[in-house]
């Protein structure tokens, strides 16, 4: 063992349960604001694994690769926040994430629905799962507005990408919807 990771043993050793690093050697609460959004995307993550998992089994593999895209996009987050780094410019789908923005609310000239859908049992459990996934990215997104929108504008590009994300995932719904008999 060298010299630096045996003093990064030694902060391991003395690093109480509750707490954990920020960035660095810098410990902070495991109920730290950040260490909280972190947790959220975390969550994110997985449930998007599941929906993943689901759309292959139902032979949607546009779908799947669609929810590998947010997969990426959840992790691109996730290492902007760590690193403290801007969160990159992507795209999802192949659009930009302000066309997509743009489509999803406009379902009527994006994808020829008469109407703002409200997803119901009938639409299929893909839809059911993607719903629930975009819910759970505007929770994400309330958390970053309460952690980040304090600190005079820090991190205005990760309330924007998970606001962004909550629109790719609708926007999902609506091309499913849209493409359901």
């Amino acid at each position: 063992m060298n010299k630096e990771d045996n003093q990064y043993m030694k902060v391991l050793s003395k690093k109480p349960e509750h707490k954990t690093h920020l960035a660095g050697n810098r410990l902070v609460s495991k109920s730290h604001g950040r260490i909280a959004f972190r947790g959220m995307i975390d969550v994110l993550e997985a449930e998007v694994l599941e929906a993943q998992v689901l759309a292959s089994g139902l032979g949607e593999e546009w779908y799947c690769t669609c929810l590998g895209e947010v997969l990426d996009y959840l992790r691109a987050i996730m290492i902007a926040e760590v690193k403290s780094e801007p969160f990159p410019s992507l795209k999802l789908f192949g659009l930009a994430l302000d066309e997509i923005h743009q489509q999803s609310h406009d379902v009527k000239a994006a994808f020829g629905l008469a109407r703002h859908p409200l997803p119901d049992q009938s639409m299929g459990p893909l839809v059911a799962r993607i719903n629930y996934l975009r819910a759970r990215v505007r929770e994400g997104e309330l958390l970053a507005v309460r952690i980040f929108g304090r600190l005079t504008g820090r991190r205005q590009d990760l309330i924007t990408a998970m606001n962004r994300l909550s629109s790719a995932l609708w926007w999902l719904c609506c091309k499913k919807i849209a493409a359901t008999p």
